[in-house]
Parts: structure tokens; C-alpha cells; sequence
């Protein structure tokens, strides 16, 4: 890695722990591997002579060297003044293991902040506080206070903002005998965060696959930032969100915010700048598993598949599990003759059931892969057979002719079992003659689509954000339970100068029954309080009224407004036909930044669950493909929506965006009606910052 404070700290020279005691498990749990590994941290302890049977020191400074990686497993504010004494002796870094910060109030926030000015005043790299710490399993060090486990060296590197679920990717990697290069537990994150450690593992030549467990993105526009200079090195990046499901709202303050709620924005930001996600740990580390096994320069396209199987029943459950991932299982053309001259019997060639004849030839099942292998129309090729601990001798059987064929072909050669099965260490030997293993046909189909996505390259570079734009908030905001409004007319007003096409309308304000407007709105009217969010929930809302009873509906809304004490402005617009009803939204404070939404609905659009969305702004052409995902939503009776329409609407709701920027905090037009020459917007909620 290049020298930072945090490349220096994760793969260091010189180690020290502090605090380093028989008597304390985390002690044990780092200082032990690291001695049978052959390493000699130095050990700090000022109330022993010695630890481990090793001499220690009373201090840091006593050592008489700056050391690269501390490992503080001291209390919280005892850790504060190791940080303090690193940074004097010019030090790599500290993981403070120590909780007791910024999770428990006030007067942690302010130990926490002691910690972080010290440290970025000093260029110290920190790990934590609240954490597990790290390891680095090529150099054997263990600053890893989670428990032990024995890991091979790999690419694969993780960082997690939970400690336990450090060990909980570990275990799983194990399970599937992939290697790891650095396992970091980032805590509270005061110093070093997601960003900086992407950036590095970007840099380090040992990680080609970076695994996250994420909490909180906290820099979204460094961690994007960070996120391309891996994938411009070739580095595939998968992440785990906890949290994801949604918190019980007490007040819904908008469609916006209904539907973009966390999970949803992680999703769609993760999506677009190419970080792979995933539900769970197993997941993730599935997805790892072939990407992990192959460098990157032999990531390619893998969705076409050949599965060969050893009876009718794993055939039939690879093919409905192939159905259920959206992988192919092709005719594999050009070896379709000789498998119908070789194998008994009439069944499918795809996935094949090789029948005992076969199986019992080793020369025919060399053949056989070979003739698999060499199909132009196969992307690789999955042997369902046992791998796990314990299924080395009968296996070799069958592995041994596979490998034969792996060794002299480029395209992938996966064995795993058909159920989730952890895979033995003796598959090691197979995996240096060029065979993959994957742990249950689920997980080589989630490994095989993850590889088919790291074969598309980088994600474009997201786009720099604008300055806040030059309007300011109106001075005229309506109070109301979700937040501070902007008044329907100087809603509309912006919409247009943004771009957006507004169905005409006048406003009756309180007292008022006509309007010299209104005979020019046409016979069809909707009429409806003006400056109130959710009116539908209200009942405030009259469509298809005529001339002849507009009096009466304005009273009857104002009956309402008085009796639910929200202003009695009403708006009168022309009734608006049209083939369908669109969404667009804005959300601006999210953990990845501002998200539009775009989507089919009206009044009932979390319901329909027809919404995407993009990071603002949005990436070059990124507003068609985002047009063309939501028309290519079919509803019953419902004519194809114009995609570039669509796509101007997405253009014109980022201007709004640019525009209002410096105060907006969310924005629903709602419904956007589809017609023949467009889409007009009839309404919108724009909202301030509670």
C-alpha cells in the first residue's frame, strides 16, 4: 500500500499494544495468534514487568520509536491520551478499541471530538473507537480483539461499522475457502471512515474484492469519490445495509418520503455508482466468491451456464433454481451431437444428468468437459458434485477429469454442491489447477450474476454538484404538521420555471367565490384547498366540477378548512385528461444526497411500487435509461408512456432542484398527468426543513 497514516497503520512494521494483559481476553485474542504467527509486538503495561513472558514498557514513548499500528485496549479516556502520545511520537495510527464515545451522549461526543481534533492535528490514522480492530492476514497482524480465527490469505478485504459482523464475514469467507488481505472493524468512524478505507484498499495490491457492512455513509461525495478509484483498479465492491427496514413514520410528511426512505436510497445510489448490494452477510460473501477466485483480468460474462449433474432430481432443482436467478441454461451448441452419440437415454443436455455409464470412465468425463468447456455457447460450466470436509476421496472421481479441463480453458469451472455446504480445506489443491468452488447451486447462480456484472466495468463517474442555487425560500411558508409549505402558486411558479408543463388555474382566497379566470379553465374543474398537504386524506379535493356548482364546492372545502383549522385559500384548475398519472419526486436529506424519484401512481404511488430513482444530479443520459425503466412498467390498459417526456420531466424536476437547492427539503408532483402532448403537472408539495 502507499504510505498514508492509514496504509502505514493496516500494514505496519512495528506494532505495539497498550494495555496488553494475561488477564484480558481482547489481549489474548490479538497478542496470542500474533506470537505463534512468529511476529513481537511490543507490549506497553506500566503496573507489569512483563506480559507473555516478554518485557514490557511503561509507555509508548518509553519504546523509543515511533511505532506504525497501536492497539489501545485501555478505557475510553485513557485512550485518548495514547492517541495524544501516538500523534507526539509521530506514530502510523491507533485502534481504540475502548467504547464509551460519541454512542453514549454528550460527555462522550465530547472525548470522542478530544480524539479527533488530536489525531487530524497530528496526521494520525485512528481505528474505532468502538471497535474490534483489524487484521492484516498476509503479514500475520492481529490488532483483532472479535476472537480468533484461522484465515488463508486472499483478495478479499472487509470493512464493517459493526465489530461482530467482522467475524461473521471471516466465518463465512472460511466456509468457502476464500482468503482475505485486511479485515477491518471501523467503529465509530471519528477519524477513518468508509472513504478512507476504500481509497486504500483501492491502492493495495493484495485486495482485489472490497466487502462492506454498512450503518452509515457519512461522506457520501468522498466515498463515491473512492468507490471509482477502486473500480478504475479493477476492484469489485459489495456491500450489506443494515437497517434496512423502514421506521414507523408518525406523521407521513410526503410520497418523497414515504417511498425514499433509507434502504430505498442506499439501493438506488448503490446501484448506480456500481456498488453490488446485498441482503446478508451470505449473500455478500456468495456474490464474493467467483470474483474472489478470479483476477480481474478474467472477469467476463457469465449468465450463460452448463450444468452437469449426477441424477434427474439435482438436475431438475439447478434448473429451477436457474429459473428463479434469471440464468441461462442454453443448448450447448456445439457438443450436442456427441453428447446425444455418448450418453444413454433422451434427457435434456442442459442440465445434463451424466447417468452411471459416464461416471464410471474417467477418459469419457474428460471428454465430456472438454466438450462443454469448448461450447461457444456456455460462459461457464457448474459441476454439481460434494466438496465439503470429508468428501475428498470419492470425489476426486469426478474432480480430477474436471480439473484436466480447467487447467486449458478460460472460462470459469465451478463445482459446488447443490446444497449449502461449507467446502472442505482440501479443495485448496483444485483451486491452483484452475477449479472454482461455490457452497450450493443458489450461491454459484448469486456468484455467477456478480461476476456477469463486474464483465459491464466501472460505473460512470458521478457528475459534480452544483452551488446551491441562486433562489432563496419564500417568505410566505404555510405552517402545517409536515413541515413548513410553500404555497401552492409560488409552488406552480417554480414548477414552470423549471420546465414543467402547469395546468391553468386561478385562486380564490378566503371570502372569494368568483375569479375573472375562471371562464377561461373550461366546463370540467377540479377544485381543492390550495395550501394543504394530503388533502385527499382531508377530503378537500372535488374533481369534475362544473360552473353551475363551483359555489357550492368552494363553500363546502371552506366548511372543511374551518373545521380542521388549515387555510381556506381554494384553486380552481382546469381538469387535465390523460393516459396515465406519473410521479416525480425529490428527497434532499439523505445519507447518499439528494434522490429524484420518478414513477407511475397519483394519490396511491407507495402502493404501486413503480418507482425509480437516481442520485442528483443525474449522471449524463441517465435521465432516459431512468424514463425508459419506469415505461417499460406495463399496466393493464394502460397505453406505453413516452419515454422522452418522461425523461424531461426527470431534467426539469433536477433544475427545480439546482434551483431551490439551498432551502428545499422535499419536493412531490403529484399527480403529473400523461397526455397526448406531454406531461402537465396539476399539483405539488414542496416542503422546507422541519
Amino acid at each position: 500500500m502507499s504510505r498514508t497514516p492509514l496504509s502505514r497503520l493496516l500494514a505496519p512494521a512495528t506494532i505495539a499494544v497498550v494495555g496488553a494483559s494475561e488477564k484480558l481476553g481482547m489481549s489474548n485474542n490479538a497478542v496470542l495468534p500474533m506470537l505463534d504467527a512468529g511476529l513481537e509486538p511490543r507490549l506497553v503495561n506500566p503496573n507489569r514487568s512483563s506480559v507473555y513472558d516478554r518485557p514490557t514498557a511503561p509507555s509508548l514513548t518509553a519504546l523509543g520509536e515511533p511505532i506504525d499500528a497501536v492497539l489501545a485496549l485501555v478505557n475510553a479516556e485513557r485512550s485518548v491520551d495514547v492517541v495524544e502520545e501516538a500523534a507526539a511520537l509521530g506514530c502510523g495510527g491507533v485502534v481504540v478499541a475502548a467504547g464509551g464515545f460519541a454512542e453514549l451522549g454528550d460527555e462522550g461526543k465530547a472525548l470522542q471530538e478530544r480524539l479527533t481534533s488530536t489525531a487530524r492535528a497530528g496526521g494520525l490514522a485512528v481505528v474505532g473507537p468502538n471497535c474490534s480492530g483489524f487484521m492484516n492476514v498476509p503479514l500475520g497482524v492481529n490488532l483483532f480483539t472479535g476472537g480468533r480465527i484461522r484465515l488463508h490469505p486472499g483478495p478479499i478485504a472487509v470493512v464493517s461499522q459493526s465489530g461482530f459482523l467482522v467475524r461473521a464475514c471471516l466465518a463465512a469467507g472460511a466456509g468457502r475457502q476464500l482468503g482475505f488481505s485486511v479485515a477491518v472493524s471501523s467503529g465509530n468512524e471519528a477519524v477513518c471512515g468508509l472513504a478512507d478505507y476504500v481509497e486504500t484498499f483501492a491502492d493495495d495490491p493484495t485486495t482485489d474484492v472490497i466487502c462492506l457492512v454498512v450503518e452509515k455513509v457519512r461522506e457520501p461525495d468522498r466515498f463515491f469519490a473512492a468507490v471509482s478509484r477502486a473500480q478504475a483498479q479493477g476492484k469489485e465492491i459489495l456491500a450489506v445495509k443494515l437497517g434496512r427496514t423502514p421506521a414507523a413514520r408518525e406523521i407521513m410528511k410526503s410520497h418523497t418520503g414515504a417511498i425514499a426512505d433509507e434502504s430505498w436510497v442506499y439501493d438506488v445510489g448503490f446501484r448506480e455508482v456500481g456498488v453490488h448490494s446485498a441482503r446478508d452477510i451470505d449473500d455478500m460473501l456468495d456474490q464474493a466468491q467467483l470474483l474472489a477466485q478470479l483476477p480481474p483480468s478474467r472477469r467476463m460474462p457469465a449468465r450463460r451456464v452448463g450444468v452437469v449433474t449426477s441424477s434427474g432430481g439435482v438436475a431438475a432443482m439447478a434448473a429451477d433454481s436457474a429459473d428463479d436467478f434469471g440464468i441461462d441454461l442454453p443448448v450447448p451448441e456445439g457438443a450436442v451431437d456427441w453428447l446425444r452419440r455418448t450418453i444413454p437415454g433422451e434427457g435434456t443436455l442442459n442440465p445434463l444428468d451424466m447417468t452411471g455409464f459416464v461416471m464410471r470412465d474417467r477418459d469419457l468425463l474428460e471428454q465430456l468437459f472438454a466438450q462443454l468447456a469448448a461450447s461457444e455457447a456456455l460462459d461457464a460450466v457448474v459441476l454439481c458434485w460434494w466438496a465439503a470436509e470429508g468428501d475428498e476421496g470419492w470425489s476426486r472421481t469426478l474432480l480430477e477429469p474436471f480439473a484436466e479441463v480447467a487447467a486449458h480453458t478460460d472460462k470459469p469451472m465451478i463445482v459446488s454442491p447443490v446444497e449449502a455446504t461449507s467446502i472442505g480445506e482440501w479443495t485448496r489443491d483444485y483451486g491452483s489447477r484452475g477449479v472454482m468452488f461455490c457452497r450450493g447451486i443458489d450461491s454459484t447462480y448469486r456468484a455467477l450474476l456478480a461476476l456477469d456484472r463486474a464483465s459491464t466495468g466501472p460505473a460512470p463517474l458521478r457528475p459534480p454538484a452544483p452551488a446551491p442555487g441562486p433562489s432563496k425560500a419564500p417568505e410566505d411558508l404555510v405552517s402545517t404538521p409536515a413541515g413548513p409549505l410553500v404555497p401552492f402558486a409560488t409552488a406552480m411558479e417554480l414548477l414552470e420555471s423549471a420546465g414543467f408543463a402547469v395546468a391553468p388555474y386561478v385562486l380564490l382566497e378566503p371570502g372569494q367565490v368568483d375569479h375573472a379566470g375562471l371562464n377561461a379553465l373550461g366546463p370540467t374543474l377540479v377544485v381543492k384547498l390550495a395550501d394543504v398537504p394530503h388533502r385527499t386524506e382531508l377530503g378537500a379535493v372535488r374533481v369534475g366540477v362544473t360552473p353551475e356548482t363551483l359555489a357550492d364546492a368552494v363553500l363546502d372545502l371552506r366548511r372543511i378548512a374551518e373545521f380542521e383549522g388549515v387555510p381556506p385559500t381554494v384553486a380552481v384548475q382546469a381538469m387535465v385528461a390523460g393516459v396515465g398519472e406519473a410521479f416525480v419526486g425529490i428527497q434532499v436529506g439523505t445519507d447518499l444526497g439528494p434522490v429524484v424519484l420518478l414513477g407511475r401512481g397519483g394519490v396511491g404511488v407507495e402502493a404501486a411500487g413503480q418507482v425509480r430513482g437516481r442520485l442528483l444530479p443525474v449522471g449524463e443520459g441517465q435521465e432516459l435509461v431512468l424514463a425508459d425503466e419506469v415505461s417499460a412498467v406495463r399496466v393493464r390498459g394502460q397505453r406505453d408512456w413516452p419515454v422522452d417526456a418522461l425523461a424531461s420531466a426527470v431534467k426539469a424536476a433536477e433544475r427545480l432542484w439546482a434551483e431551490t437547492s439551498g432551502w428545499i427539503a422535499s419536493v412531490d408532483i403529484n399527480p403529473l398527468v400523461v397526455t397526448e402532448q406531454g406531461l402537465v403537472a396539476v399539483d405539488a408539495l414542496l416542503l422546507l426543513p422541519s
